[in-house]
């Protein structure tokens, strides 16, 4: 997985400051920042997923990790977007990397774009306030979380929404995430489901959702989106969010300093 350290550091002549030295992040360009771990990454409302032609097996194992999933109250998540085209304006983002504490306190390191030029941040929500750091002055601008992607503020919502919007489920296969054996799930969701995660407009059609669960503990590990998802994407375009470190002892507060 990419780590925002690769994505570039700030090209400060081509970035745009206000007398104060703040970066003009209005709320519009922060809903390009991120899909929704936390794609981004993230609609806790469980519904029952989709059978289509996917065998009793495969919808419950599903609908046992979504159960189990939600239930966990702290984790680790990165989000790697790969084939998106780079967008020339607003924030956009690349990777990220960071925790979750349910239901609302998320911290992660981020990297992307801002009106084209690379940048890597840290960014922060706690109680449905969401800042960023701005990576010229170091201080931490806080952020209209009106038109913030709704997994910024609540990952877990984000990641389950997609995964209970999954139709179509077939089995695929087993695999190893780290030292973890998995179980490999299949199927399509609609592109208006994965949009909040991702954050974009959604464009038509569907998208290929791939799941991959822990074998014994039912736990979902990984989550891949193959397909285009706003309009004028290629069919290549993946955002894949892995989950880990599940129930470990993390604090996030709000940054120092923040108003």
């Amino acid at each position: 997985m990419a780590s925002g350290r690769d994505r570039g550091d700030v090209l400060l002549r081509d970035v745009s400051v206000d007398g104060k030295g703040r970066l003009s992040l209005d709320s519009c360009r922060m809903s390009r920042l991120l899909p929704g771990i936390c794609a981004a990454f993230v609609v806790l409302s469980l519904a029952g997923c989709g059978g289509g032609g996917g065998g009793v097996s495969a919808v419950k194992l599903v609908t046992e990790s979504a159960d189990r999933t939600v239930v966990v109250k702290s984790f680790h998540v990165t989000i790697d977007i790969e084939n998106v085209p780079r967008s020339t304006s607003g924030l956009q983002l690349t990777a990220a990397e960071g925790d979750v504490v349910a239901p609302d306190r998320f911290r992660a390191q981020v990297s992307g774009t801002f009106a084209g030029i690379a940048l890597t941040t840290q960014l922060v929500a706690v109680g449905g306030k969401l800042w960023i750091k701005n990576p010229l002055t170091g201080s931490w601008q806080k952020v209209d979380v009106g038109t913030t992607p709704a997994f910024l503020l609540d990952p877990q919502k984000g990641v389950l929404g997609v995964m209970t919007s999954v139709t179509d489920l077939k089995s695929d296969g087993s695999e190893d995430i780290g030292d973890v054996p998995t179980l490999r799930v299949r199927g399509k969701a609609d592109v208006t489901k994965v949009a909040p995660l991702v954050a974009v407009s959604a464009g038509k059609g569907t998208v290929e959702v791939t799941l991959w669960i822990g074998k014994d503990d039912k736990l979902l590990r990984r989550i891949r989106v193959l397909g285009a998802v706003a309009k004028g994407e290629p069919a290549e375009a993946t955002r894949v969010v892995e989950i880990s470190r599940f129930g470990e002892k993390v604090t996030i507060k709000a940054p120092e300093g923040a108003k």
